[in-house]
């Protein structure tokens, strides 16, 4: 069986024969860019984060290095967030932007936000004209779109303690702020759909069963996670959630989501996941720290753990650091390669 790089990503993620699972890196929150490779290419952080060539280029060029098999854009998780107004410090070649102020106080200020507009606010038209490009340059890899999952964005546009305090005191009033994130977030979805992402990945780290506990995940982030997937199955694309932290506590959570893949945290036994998510197809979780500290043979041991366990798709648990070398990535990628 031959497939192309697009072919066996979207067959896995159909529960279809593949010849081997793919390995791939999504970027968004689970970013994508070696340092080394910025430097390779000339398309450096902070600048690559806002210019739509250069951020395609370091994506295209992190897949031809390090063997990734899929782009995937953007390199954080501010976008959206900064498109409704929030101040984000751009970071360095080190660092992710990261939200530094943000535009709602209380969460029934969320009716001060108006409705975003794909095509001008932010970045969100230079991260639809770079999938567009990628799509172009590359039409037999899997282009990835990425959202940020409706509990995060909400504690990027207002302070985290303040968003979940709001869950228990507030929850009517943090379920109509909810509405109003998913509504907009499905809207730019379907516009990197529009421009040629072939998968969507929705992470969501701030729904964590550590955090919010069973009860709370089901109320406030199993049905708005749910409702997003099903719009962007709408559009017969499929969709990756990813969950950070020790998912253990919201197991049988998971099991009512929508999307075909789950992508988990390295805290997270795949092999448990298998077991306990049947039909559910499962990704991970390769160290983001094991990745950039190594050493390579750890990496090709863990990976091949990871594939002889029954893992769906390969991948960094959380995206990898900038400081991450290129061949502690091939030492990933050439393992699912080799099967």
């Amino acid at each position: 069986m031959s497939l192309t790089e697009k072919e066996r990503l979207l067959k896995a993620l159909a529960g279809e024969a593949v010849d081997r699972p793919p390995v791939i890196c999504p970027g968004g929150m689970m970013t994508m860019a070696c340092r080394e490779v910025m430097h390779s290419t000339g398309c450096c952080w902070p600048h690559a984060h806002r210019d739509p060539v250069q951020m395609a280029t370091l994506s295209a060029a992190m897949r031809d290095e390090a063997g990734i098999e899929n782009v995937g854009i953007p390199f954080c998780m501010t976008v959206e967030a900064e498109a409704w107004g929030g101040e984000v410090e751009d970071g360095d070649e080190f660092t992710e932007p990261c939200m530094a102020n943000y535009p709602l106080k209380t969460v029934s200020d969320w009716r001060r936000l108006r409705p975003l507009d794909p095509k001008k606010d932010g970045r969100l038209p230079a991260i639809i004209e770079c999938t567009r490009m990628l799509r172009e340059r590359l039409p037999d890899t899997a282009v990835i779109g990425n959202l940020v999952g409706p509990l995060s964005l909400a504690s990027s546009l207002i302070d985290a303690m303040q968003l979940y305090k709001a869950l228990i005191k507030e929850p009517d009033e943090t379920h109509r702020f909810m509405e109003f994130i998913i509504e907009n977030s499905v809207s730019y979805g379907k516009e990197l759909v529009k421009a040629g992402a072939d998968v969507i990945v929705i992470a969501d780290p701030s729904a964590t069963g550590e955090i919010l506990g069973p009860r709370m995940f089901g109320k406030f982030a199993v049905p708005y996670l749910n409702r997003m997937t099903d719009s962007i199955h709408s559009m017969n694309v499929p969709v990756i959630i990813h969950i950070c932290g020790d998912a253990n506590p919201v197991f049988e959570q998971l099991k009512e989501l929508t999307a075909e893949c789950i992508s988990f945290d390295s805290a997270v036994n795949v092999k448990k996941a298998i077991d306990l998510l049947p039909g559910k197809r499962i990704m991970g979780n390769v160290s983001t720290i094991l990745l950039q500290k190594g050493p390579e043979e750890r990496i090709r041991t863990v990976s091949k753990r990871l594939l002889d366990a029954g893992v769906n798709i390969l991948a960094p648990a959380c995206g990898i650091s900038s400081k991450t070398p290129v061949a502690h990535m091939r030492a990933l990628t050439e393992t699912a390669k080799r099967l």
